[in-house]
């Protein structure tokens, strides 16, 4: 990463006129310049961001709070109501699905015309067509109009053209949730190899996973507004946070909102939830403590107490064990006995256990407590993000991957063996009958 600015944005804004009537929009025409027969929409207010070469942003929000919009102004698609944006160097965009493609021609003439379009010569995209059709991979279809296309092959195109091209700066507005899963993997390998070659990447995403697992930063846009801006994983826990907060007012009619609540953590951290509960203390047995180091294989073992409200009905504690960069690797929920309640409150500990089956390195701990049986189902009481730490040491295993499965080879007597018991069982039923 470069400390070459690549992309400048100075107080950004963009105002679009919303008309009550159809009518209203003909009256503005003739009207005087102090009439006004519309009312303004702020997509965007106010942004100012700088972004350096070689960097990865990620930009979530929930849908209209702006994120499309800054990247139109970006890209010079849209033109701003107040403000600036520069930047520096070839920019190639994946906006609208399609955009930049003229439905009547092939996708071959459209192939040309997107490059000539970005800066490219006929002769240098001559040279990349070879790469750019292999890597949309749509066949004969190359040569038909894109009209005919199905989204899928639209976006496998269009990523083709944008990627092949080699740009400085690459945009990308959630167009990878259209592929199929084998062309998905196929573009982040191929994200992965432009950001290590330099490429400054700018991308909409409301998958977590994967700006946790590409971005250097991340800005978080709220009606139009920058509502923070910081490392994926303090952004994308206070993202959830945020969406938490919306769930449980609406299913209490307001009564419990989601707050941001003391971490636990030595050194600070981050904890939401509401005043129904909270976890009192965690540590590892062996130490007792929030860290602990174990070789590969042994038994990781944690100790957890909480309290809650009596009027909770299904308390429940979740464990996810998370890499680095906080993507869950595993994990599960259990459900708790409560002691007898005193005074409104109930209190009540889990001791859990599992194999450290792991490459070596530093893995994190997240605790939630819940009121439900399950993640989908369950209203949040309280969550402390990555409140224990772990190291997983070398040992004698050898495997690949970040989890050992247990993979092995087994002889062929003991397949053999295996099919009989099988066959076995099989036929018992029917003996029966």
């Amino acid at each position: 990463m470069s400390s070459e600015i690549a992309i400048k944005v100075d107080g950004l804004s963009k105002c679009y006129p919303i008309y009550d009537k159809p009518r209203d929009r003909l009256r503005q025409m003739l009207a005087r310049k102090d009439q006004r027969h519309y009312r303004e929409f702020w997509a965007l207010k106010d942004v100012s961001l700088e972004i350096f070469k070689g960097e990865t942003i990620g930009i979530i929000g929930r849908n209209g709070s702006g994120k499309s919009t800054l990247l139109q102004l970006i890209c010079g698609t849209a033109t701003a109501s107040n403000g600036s944006v520069q930047t520096f160097g070839r920019v190639a965009a994946l906006l609208e699905l399609g955009s930049g493609f003229n439905p009547e021609f092939s996708g071959r003439e459209n192939v040309y015309l997107n490059g000539m379009v970005l800066g490219l010569t006929q002769a240098e995209v001559d040279a990349r067509f070879g790469e750019i059709e292999a890597f949309a991979n749509i066949g004969d279809f190359i040569d038909q109009p894109t009209k005919t296309y199905s989204s899928g092959m639209l976006v496998r195109l269009a990523f083709a053209v944008s990627v092949c091209v080699e740009p400085d700066i690459l945009i990308v507005d959630e167009a990878l949730a259209v592929g199929d899963a084998s062309f998905q993997f196929k573009c982040l390998n191929r994200l992965e190899a432009l950001t290590r070659n330099g490429t400054t990447l700018l991308f909409v995403s409301h998958d977590m996973s994967m700006v946790k697992r590409f971005c250097h930063r991340v800005l978080y846009l709220q009606q139009g507004q920058v509502r923070a801006s910081g490392t994926p994983q303090d952004m994308a826990e206070l993202y959830l946070l945020d969406m938490r907060d919306e769930q449980r007012r609406w299913a209490s009619g307001g009564a419990m909102p989601v707050a941001q609540k003391p971490s636990l953590h030595d050194e600070g951290g981050i904890a939401f939830g509401t005043d129904e509960g909270s976890v009192l203390a965690a540590s590892f047995v062996n130490t007792g403590h929030d860290h602990s180091s174990y070789v590969q294989g042994e038994q990781v073992t944690v100790r957890v107490e909480v309290a809650f409200r009596e009027t909770v009905d299904q308390p429940n504690l979740s464990l996810t064990i998370q890499e680095a960069r906080l993507l869950v690797i595993g994990g599960g929920n259990f459900a708790l006995q409560p002691e007898p309640a005193a005074a409104g409150w109930c209190r009540a500990s889990a001791t859990l256990r599992f194999r450290a089956g792991l490459a070596a390195g530093r893995y994190h701990i997240t605790l939630k407590l819940m009121n439900g049986r399950s993640e989908d189902t369950s209203q949040l009481i309280e969550k402390q993000v990555a409140l224990l730490a772990f190291d997983v040491l070398p040992g004698q295993s050898d495997f690949l991957g970040i989890v050992d499965l247990g993979v092995e080879a087994i002889a062929d007597h003991e397949t053999d063996a295996g099919r009989s018991e099988v066959t076995a069982r099989r036929r018992h039923p029917a003996e029966q009958r």
